[in-house]
């Protein structure tokens, strides 16, 4: 009998459990080992698929990035008690200035860039004090932060946003990456899907001159730099779109996906999985059971890293605290079921799940998560 593959695996930093396909721990960030032997191939492949895509630089020239304005100081002047609409009004004024693209290789917070189809904006950046007393940097050495938005703008092809491709340098040294922060940067963003997030790296107090080098492009080696200068806020705020996607599929239909035949059997809202996983302050989780059932010849594999979810346009951190999460290879006439987890904020008035069905076509289906 051939031996099963165990769910789940602890991670050796934090000793929290975590999928056995895991190559970061999702609790403490840190590189774990061990998983499934296919998935360096899988990830090579995607890897190779990303860069294409990067390589194309979407509807603009290849490998061109421009500055096309920064953000207005308007959305940096407003109070804490200033009242909604003077909040809305003036997050509506964080735009471009000036109509003109301007070529440059260092950014600033503030700056809005666009790389290809995507638009990144440099929105704030600053000292990171770590709670945890056990994860404190060394003596002389401090934690920042730069914190980025990213908004696809392409109508048909996916984009993969990742803290891996940015380095980090002090003083012209390398620095290494912290992974103990929150909300690190890290999505799959489809057509039209925005994402914020931020990125840490360890320094020395003294150092004068910190720069953070972003890799647009891994065939080419293209990079752009952002400068860090201290504690820096552009004031810039990532709006949502509550604009539904056509033909999604709600709770009891069953789609067929190739050789894949998918029941969608429940989507449930909960405030907490356990006393030790609960969702941040103005958040609670949602989760998606489905069953998937191989109506072809040859072996299928399903997992919840296939799954993206958006909150109103925005990407959605993925939970995987789950017994049942989604993890099978299912063979000829065989199903498997399991669920997808994500944290949602409580503000947002649509919710969807997208499934990706094909790496290379960027074909996915799309779960509606709404009453």
């Amino acid at each position: 009998m051939a031996k099963q593959k165990p769910a789940t695996k602890l991670c050796k930093h934090c000793k929290t459990e975590i999928p056995y396909d895991a190559k970061v721990c999702p609790n403490c960030r840190k590189r774990v080992k061990g998983g499934k032997a296919k998935w360096v191939v899988v990830a090579i492949i995607v890897i190779l698929f990303f860069a294409v895509i990067s390589a194309s630089g979407g509807d603009g020239d290849s490998g061109s990035v421009t500055k096309v304005g920064t953000v207005s100081d308007g959305a940096s002047s407003v109070s804490s008690d200033s009242g909604e609409a003077e909040a809305a009004a003036a997050s509506e004024s964080a735009s471009y200035e000036g109509a003109a693209a301007e070529v440059q290789t260092d950014y600033h917070v503030g700056d809005i860039l666009m790389d290809g189809d995507m638009k990144i904006v440099y929105m704030s950046s600053g000292v990171y004090a770590e709670e945890n007393k056990y994860s404190q940097p060394e003596e002389g050495y401090q934690y920042i932060y730069l914190q980025f938005a990213f908004e696809n703008q392409s109508d048909t092809d996916d984009a993969s946003i990742n803290y891996y491709s940015f380095d980090g340098y002090a003083d012209g040294y390398s620095v290494d990456m912290y992974y103990g922060g929150e909300e690190s940067l890290s999505a799959t963003l489809s057509a039209g899907r925005s994402t914020s997030g931020y990125i840490y790296f360890t320094v020395p107090e003294d150092a004068q001159k910190i720069e953070v080098e972003y890799t647009t492009n891994y065939f080419t080696g293209d990079k752009i730099t952002f400068l860090y200068e201290g504690e820096q806020d552009s004031g810039y705020v990532l709006e949502g779109d509550a604009t539904a996607t056509e033909d999604t599929f709600a709770v009891g239909d069953v789609i067929e996906a190739g050789r894949l035949t998918i029941t969608y059997l429940s989507c449930e809202v909960g405030t907490s999985y356990s006393e030790y996983n609960q969702p941040a302050s103005g958040y609670h989780y949602v989760t998606c059971t489905l069953e998937f059932e191989n109506t072809g010849d040859s072996d299928e594999y399903v997992s919840i890293y296939d799954f993206d979810c958006y909150a109103d346009g925005l990407n959605c951190s993925q939970k995987y605290y789950r017994e049942d999460a989604l993890s099978a290879t299912i063979s000829s006439g065989h199903k498997a079921k399991g669920t997808v987890t994500f944290e949602v904020s409580d503000e947002a008035s649509v919710v969807e799940v997208e499934y990706l069905t094909n790496y290379w076509t960027s074909n996915r289906i799309v779960f509606s998560c709404n009453d």
